[in-house]
Parts: C-alpha cells; sequence; structure tokens
C-alpha cells in the first residue's frame, strides 16, 4: 500500500496562471462561503482567459455599509439592491467583484450562510400520532384580534376552513408567493396576494403540491376554530400574513422561477470587458431570502400600524466555520417593541456532534459515519487559534491512516483546493480528506471545513461505519460533526438532547427559540387504530422531546428560550396536495385524525411532530400577550417566560439548555403581561382545572363548576362585581364593556382560580 498525496483538481497548469492575475481581497471581512465565492470566482475567470465559454455567477449576501447612503459603492460594481435594515443590505453580487468590494472603505463586511429547511422531524417518529392542542384553556378575552401573525413556510393552502372567519371569508391578509415567476411581487420576485378574489382563485401557493409543513404550522397559531371548536390555533382571531420561503430541498422547478425574477433585477456591468464573454447568468441565494420574507411581514404589519409576530419554522446547523455575525446584527435591528421572531430549535439533538480537545490535551474518540445517508463523503468543521494535527484511521483491520497538519491547508486567499488521500488496495479503493478549507475568522482563530471520503463497503470489509479520529496540538481545538450524517456516537443508539444542536436562526440572541415538549403519546387515528407510540423519543410524557434542539449556542448563549407542545400536534392539512403525499399505502390514513366536509370538499385534521410544531404553538401565544401589550419587545418576552414558565424537571435550574425557561403557561403569561397579580391582592395566575368558560349574551357559563364564590375586577384591581353561583353562572350584565379578571373561588382548590373574559357592546 502507497500513501499518495494529491490535488482533487489536476488543472495545475490553470491553477499556476491564475496566481498571476487574481485580486487581492480582504478576506476578513467575508463569511467562509463568501471566500470559498471569490476563488470560484478567479477559477471561472481562468478559464475565461483560457477561451472557454462559461456563466457568470451571482450570490444573494448580506453587506454591511460604513453608514447609509453609500450605496454607490455596491451599485457601481453591478450590484442590485434589493432592501436594507439600516446599513445591513441584502444585494445580488457579481462574485467577480467580491474581492475589489471587500477593498473597499465602505465595505464593512459581506456575509452569506447556506439556506435552511424546515424543521419537521424527519425521523420515524414524524408519522406517529400527537396529542391535539385544542387552545381550551386559553382566555376568550384575548384571541390575537388586531395583531399581525405572520408565518414563513411552504405549502400554503388558502382553502382550509381553519384560514376562514365564521361567515366563510378569509382571515389571510396578504401572502408573498416567490415562486409565480411573474416578478410583480415584494421587490419585484413572485407575486403577492392581497385580496379575497386573488386567494380563491390561487387556492394556495405556487408549492400548493410538493408541501403540507406551512398550512400546519400556520394553522396551529391561528386556525379557525373547526369541527364545533374541537380545534383551533392559539391566536385563532389575528390577522394572518403569509410567505413562502427558498429552502435548501425547494424542487428545482419552483427555485428555478424564483431565480428567474431575481436574474431581471441583476445590473450588470463592472468594468472588466473580460465578463462580456460570460454566456449567461449563475445565481446562489443563501440566507439573506429569509431576511427579505420577514422584511415584508414587518413592513405590511408597519403599514397597517399593527404589532406583529413571525413564526420562523426552518433553521440550518450552526457551524464552526461560520461568523453569523450581520444575520445576528439585523435580527436585532428587526426586533424591537411590538416586533417579535420566533424560530425552531431544530430536531437533531439525538446527533452527538460536538467535541472539545482541552489546551495541551490529545482528543482521541471515534467519529461515526450514518452510511445509510451519506454517498462517500461527508463534511465536518474544526475551530482552534493555533495549528494542529488530525488523524482518520478507519476501522479496516490493516488499514493506514492519513494525518493531516493544518498549516499544510491553504488560507481562501490561495485558488488551491486541499486534499489527501490514502490507498487501500488500489487507486481506485481509498478515503481521506477530499476537500479541506481554511478561513481566518472575526476574532482570530483559524476554521476549517473538511470533506472526508469515506471507505467504500462495497470494496472493503468495512461493517462498522466509523473512523478513530484523534487531534494533537497545543491549543484548544473544537469539532463538529453533521446533523445525521457524521457524529461521534453510533447513530443506531440517538442519544438524547447533544448540545450544540440549536440551529440558526434560532440561535440568534433576539430570536425566541422553541423546543418541541412531549404531551401525549398515544391516539386514535381515523381508522380508530388506537396507542401509537414513537420508539424514537427516548424522554417521556411531559418531558422535553428526546430530539428537541439543545443548547448551548456556539457563542455561549442558553437557548432555546421556551418550550411547548411539539409532539404529535393535530393541525389542518394542505388539502392541495396529491394523496400520495400524505397517505401511506401500507397504514392508509394512519396519521389523519378527523376529516369533514365543506360543501363538497373533504378536509382533514393530521397529526406530526417536530419543533416546527412548538414554534407556532409560541407564535400563536405571543399575539394573544401582543393584543394585551402591543409594545412588548424580545426582551420583555423572555421576562414573561422567567416569571411563568412551568419547570417540567424540577431537578434542574432555570433557565437551561433542554427547556429554556422551561414549558410556556399562555395564560399565566397573559397575566403577568397584564400585571394582575401586582394590581389585584391574591389573584391566581392560572385557570380552575377542567372549567370550560364561555359567554351567553352576558353571562359568564362555568361548565364543571357548580358553586363558588366570585369576583370580577377591572383591568386596573378595581373590584367591579362581587357574588357567588350555585349553578356555575355569574350575570356580568351590569357591567360595560370591556375586558375583566374574574376570579373563582371553590371549596376545591383545584376547581379554584381565574379568568379573563370580554364583554362586548
Amino acid at each position: 500500500m502507497k500513501t499518495r498525496n494529491f490535488l482533487l483538481f489536476t488543472l495545475l497548469l490553470l491553477f499556476s496562471s491564475v496566481s498571476s492575475w487574481a485580486q487581492s481581497a480582504d478576506y476578513s471581512k467575508m463569511s467562509f462561503l463568501v471566500a470559498k465565492e471569490v476563488q470560484s470566482a478567479n477559477k471561472v475567470k481562468a478559464l475565461i482567459q483560457s477561451g472557454q465559454k462559461v456563466e457568470r455567477s451571482y450570490i444573494m449576501a448580506l453587506v454591511k455599509l460604513q453608514n447609509e447612503g453609500q450605496e454607490e459603492a455596491l451599485t457601481s460594481r453591478g450590484c442590485t439592491i434589493f432592501d436594507n435594515v439600516g446599513n445591513i443590505y441584502i444585494a445580488v453580487i457579481p462574485t467577480d467583484a467580491l474581492a475589489e468590494l471587500s477593498l473597499d472603505e465602505c465595505i464593512v463586511r459581506i456575509e452569506a450562510n447556506e439556506l435552511k429547511s424546515v424543521t419537521l422531524d424527519s425521523l420515524p417518529q414524524s408519522s406517529n400520532i400527537i396529542p391535539i392542542y385544542q387552545g381550551k384553556d386559553l382566555p376568550q378575552a384575548y384571541t390575537g384580534k388586531g395583531v399581525v401573525t405572520g408565518v414563513i413556510d411552504v405549502g400554503f393552502d388558502f382553502t382550509h376552513p381553519m384560514f376562514h372567519d365564521a361567515n366563510g371569508h378569509t382571515r389571510i391578509k396578504q401572502v408573498w408567493d416567490m415562486f409565480t415567476g411573474l416578478g410583480d411581487g415584494y421587490k419585484k420576485i413572485g407575486s403577492v396576494y392581497s385580496s379575497e378574489s386573488d386567494l380563491k382563485l390561487m387556492e394556495g401557493t405556487t408549492d400548493q403540491e410538493a408541501e403540507y409543513h406551512g398550512t400546519h404550522v400556520a394553522a396551529i397559531a391561528t386556525g379557525s376554530p373547526v369541527l364545533n371548536g374541537k380545534y383551533r390555533g392559539v391566536a385563532y382571531d389575528s390577522d394572518i400574513v403569509l410567505s413562502t420561503m427558498l429552502l435548501a430541498n425547494t424542487p428545482s422547478d419552483l427555485s428555478n422561477l424564483f431565480y428567474a425574477d431575481v436574474n431581471k433585477s441583476i445590473k450588470e456591468g463592472t468594468g472588466d470587458p473580460i465578463w462580456q464573454q460570460v454566456i449567461g447568468k449563475s445565481l446562489r441565494v443563501f440566507d439573506a431570502v429569509e431576511i427579505l420574507a420577514i422584511k415584508y411581514i414587518m413592513d405590511y404589519a408597519a403599514e397597517h400600524k399593527q404589532p406583529c409576530v413571525i413564526n420562523c419554522s426552518f433553521g440550518a446547523q450552526e457551524k464552526l466555520s461560520e461568523d453569523l455575525i450581520l444575520a445576528n446584527e439585523i435580527f436585532s435591528q428587526l426586533t424591537g417593541p411590538g416586533r417579535i421572531i420566533v424560530c425552531s430549535a431544530g430536531n437533531d439533538s439525538d446527533t452527538d456532534i460536538y467535541r472539545m480537545k482541552p489546551q495541551g490535551e490529545v482528543l482521541d474518540t471515534p467519529l461515526w459515519f450514518n452510511l445509510a445517508e451519506i454517498n462517500r463523503t461527508v463534511n465536518i468543521t474544526l475551530r482552534s487559534d493555533k495549528p494542529f494535527t488530525f488523524t482518520l484511521q478507519p476501522d479496516i483491520e490493516g488499514c493506514p491512516q492519513v494525518t493531516v497538519n493544518t498549516e499544510e491547508i491553504p488560507l481562501t486567499i490561495s485558488d488551491n483546493n486541499y486534499s489527501k488521500y490514502i490507498d487501500i488496495t488500489s487507486e481506485a479503493n481509498v478515503y481521506g480528506i477530499e476537500n479541506a478549507t481554511k478561513k481566518q475568522m472575526e476574532n482570530g482563530d483559524y476554521a476549517y471545513e473538511i470533506t472526508i471520503r469515506v471507505p467504500d463497503r462495497n470494496m472493503n470489509h468495512y461493517n462498522t461505519p466509523s473512523a478513530q479520529l484523534k487531534i494533537e496540538g497545543e491549543g484548544v481545538v473544537q469539532v463538529m460533526g453533521t446533523y445525521a450524517l457524521s457524529g461521534f456516537t453510533r447513530f443506531s443508539l440517538r442519544p438524547n438532547n447533544c448540545p450544540y444542536t440549536v440551529g440558526a436562526p434560532a440561535a440568534f440572541n433576539d430570536a425566541i427559540a422553541v423546543g418541541a415538549m412531549n404531551y401525549r403519546d398515544e391516539l386514535t387515528n381515523l381508522n380508530k387504530v388506537e396507542h401509537y407510540k414513537t420508539a424514537y423519543n427516548n424522554n417521556g410524557y411531559n418531558q422535553i422531546v428526546s430530539w428537541s434542539g439543545t443548547g448551548p449556542t456556539l457563542e455561549g448563549r442558553t437557548k432555546p428560550d421556551i418550550a411547548a407542545s411539539g409532539y404529535n400536534v393535530i393541525s389542518a392539512l394542505n388539502s392541495l396536495m396529491p394523496e400520495s403525499k400524505y397517505k401511506n399505502k401500507d397504514n392508509y390514513n394512519k396519521d389523519i385524525i378527523e376529516t369533514f366536509k365543506v360543501g363538497d370538499k373533504d378536509y382533514y385534521m393530521y397529526a406530526e411532530s417536530g419543533t416546527s410544531m412548538a414554534t407556532p404553538v409560541v407564535t400563536g401565544t405571543i399575539a394573544l400577550w401582543l393584543q394585551a401589550n402591543p409594545s412588548l419587545t424580545p426582551q420583555q418576552v423572555k421576562e414573561v417566560f422567567a416569571k411563568t414558565a412551568v419547570h417540567p424537571d424540577a431537578s434542574l435550574t432555570y433557565p437551561n439548555n433542554m427547556y429554556g425557561h422551561g414549558a410556556i403557561d399562555a395564560y399565566k403569561g397573559l397575566c403577568y403581561v397584564l400585571e394582575l397579580a401586582s394590581k389585584i391582592e391574591d389573584f391566581p395566575t392560572s385557570q380552575p382545572e377542567g372549567v370550560i368558560f364561555s359567554l351567553s349574551g352576558k353571562t359568564l357559563v362555568m361548565n364543571g363548576i357548580a358553586e363558588a364564590a366570585v369576583k370580577v375586577y377591572s383591568l386596573s384591581g378595581a373590584l367591579e362585581l362581587e357574588t357567588t353561583t350555585t349553578d356555575g353562572k355569574v350575570n356580568l350584565s351590569s357591567l360595560p364593556s370591556g375586558v375583566y379578571a374574574v376570579k373563582i373561588t371553590t371549596a376545591d382548590s383545584n376547581t379554584s382560580g381565574s379568568t379573563l373574559v370580554r364583554i362586548e357592546k
């Protein structure tokens, strides 16, 4: 066997010519992905110089300028500005202009990070039945009225009755569909639907047949009551504003329509005549698109002078090679009084992805590969302030190891790729480092992206998909695998709540990050099949789900911020999808819980799991709180969590990196927002157990209570009415219209408590 060290790309003559003309750049101003785009642009330019016809490439990125009003630094170099938040701009940039831009003193930073994916759990537990989020314990006095509840997602069905009011009219106020290709929508991308006639005509977003995620999520946050009120969303009277989202797995026929619209807006020309030889445009869109979607909903709320909470049930793994500086900063600028963004923590904490080598020590650990999910290559990222060596030794008897000194890996300023393979038996039977890239980060550390070529099981006696990873060096070294693909525990074991698995944007400081709770293990589906249980949630009832994203973040923040019901929540199913998308032929209707007709059309209530489902529970709850106090900020919302959340595990201190502040208590939080405990002496901030409240005219009906002493207070704390009841009914006709706090005292402490009622004129 023979050790071979060779380049993945063999165009040595081409690369030798690159250095003669490659433009200098300030890579310290670039995120890792942007720096790699500069490398790509240099190689493309070399191909053009060699006489080949190629496409010119562009990227959508975030750019921070020293000051607002310096846009010419971008536009003069062929950049197209789509929007800005203060001095941070969303722009499409020719990749051949990146180097020059980075040298401009007006440019502070250029940043792009990977597109996100929806945080619906993709493991087998996603097909099991989940508990109903009925919202029956929420106060009828607050329904989200007057609040914009925004949902950014995929696969919206406008026709579902959960998005209609009692008269059958849509509650959806506006939709940005990115994928129509018509170019007449927000920022001339896609289309915007703002009339009931448009919504009826379109029936759903362009991706209506590809996905159900958005319909399910939006109905949890905002859905109107259906089946005589058995199912409803949290803020079921709020104004709904929707946006589709370009994700990592968006089908190409849809994403191409998005790219076509953006391409129409791209300005041409950086003054370099060589680029006149290109044959077309190649556009890459990164995470800046999610900022556009958030900005769209916030622009609507600002125009209509309403408070706004936005649901983002999507995310991506944090990486050691990323500095999410601008993305974090722009979230902070977008949020504030009456502007809240709620994000799912992710569903991959059953992947053990993080290890740290302490200073002066050696890390020697198995690195496992999920060969069922990868095709011979897998990525890891590493980070350190000092050079180190790492060695890979596959678990193949007699197989040599491959060792790499990080000083061998070129910086991103080089246009060469680094690779190092080891022969196992022949030149065709190799493993090792297929690609390695190094960049100096904002804080001076060096980050590394490593692509590992895994031994081929068909060519080797490779029974256990792992290699021994050994890291040696003076400094501290962090190493991170990839969700569901590479990690430090055998994948079949599925460990619980592994750290560093909260994704972005949930990891951002001013985002509200949400984990998923399990509130029911079993339920009966449409076929009367009972007792569905998951085989993959290792935690029990009334606990955080074992795969719910777990902190801390790579910057050391405690995340998630809060947890909510996300384990088998029943909500609306997109009725516009082909049945093959949701009906399993081996277990027909296994996830459909109920069906009902409106006119001649069948609609379904469907069961799903994920932090995607927990997030809209929190989004809808915050909409109720914003109705009570329209100026709440993200920090004030977190204070409400700290004061009112339930602590499911009494052995832990709160906040922590599994539950955050605990499990959300919508009613207790609302009482805190209204400051009732400080205004009314001995006011209980929990509702009576098992009691259903309703108003019949101006009579309060308490189903589940007979005899009780009742006190009714104004929200200022003044006692307005004191009485007793022997039939669970209280006449409120003497009170003027408004919201009132009702204190109920019975002989049973379980049925004592309070509620809020709204008396209409």
